[in-house]
């Protein structure tokens, strides 16, 4: 039997005689680094609606789309801005854009957003200088990131700031995580002396319980 055998085995006896530890609930902030105790599944789809995907204009493909003989510049009526954090009390209906910030959900009757640059507002008119991308251009679908029921961080995660974020995207204040385990260190010996400690040439530096020490954090 080899030592590459001799390892595995030992591993393996380790490893089948290590059961996972209790858990225990935790702030989200004090969440990093430690091991997942809990499926985390969506409460909710996210975004949880259509929403425009840049600044400009909320606007119907019907509208706007340009066919290869068609030249002339469409020009809207503005009849509404969104910001982003508020719904828009209208529904765009023929002719008419409402202008809308990133992140914003989707007015009614509008399928498509021209971006900002691609237009020239004056007033409560605006021209729509270039098409791109077709119908839907510069939208976000409900759902788009994450969908209501989906698990999104298994069980058994090391949770990194990636998996926080995504954790107070789903507003988990709390979460389950795996207890940490206690480590005591003892090196014993009367040849060892401590870092600050005096001594003479019989002696040597307790160097073993800081390496592992750190090794252990």
């Amino acid at each position: 039997m080899n030592i590459l055998t001799l390892l595995e085995e030992a591993q393996r006896i380790v490893l089948d005689a290590a059961r996972p530890m209790g858990r225990e609930k935790i702030g989200l902030m004090e969440a990093l680094d430690r091991v997942l105790g809990e499926d985390i599944i969506a409460p909710r789809d996210n975004p949880p609606w259509d929403n425009s995907a840049m600044d400009g204009f909320a606007v119907r493909w019907e509208d706007i789309k340009q066919e290869q003989a068609i030249i002339k510049i469409p020009e809207l009526n503005i009849i509404e801005d969104v910001p982003a954090g508020k719904m828009a009390a209208k529904t765009v209906g023929a002719g008419e854009a409402i202008r809308i910030m990133t992140g914003a959900p989707m007015p009614a009757g509008a399928d498509t957003v021209v971006r900002v640059e691609f237009t020239e507002p004056s007033g409560d008119r605006v021209r729509i200088l270039k098409v791109e991308h077709g119908k839907g251009a510069n939208i976000r679908p409900k759902g788009e990131d994450v969908q209501q029921g989906e698990c999104i961080i298994p069980k058994g995660t090391v949770l990194r700031p990636a998996e926080v974020g995504m954790l107070a995207i789903l507003a988990k204040s709390f979460v389950l995580v795996h207890q940490r385990p206690r480590v005591a260190i003892l090196s014993t010996g009367d040849e060892l002396a401590d870092l600050d400690e005096q001594f003479d040439d019989n002696k040597i530096i307790n160097s073993n319980s800081y390496g592992i020490g750190a090794a252990v954090r």
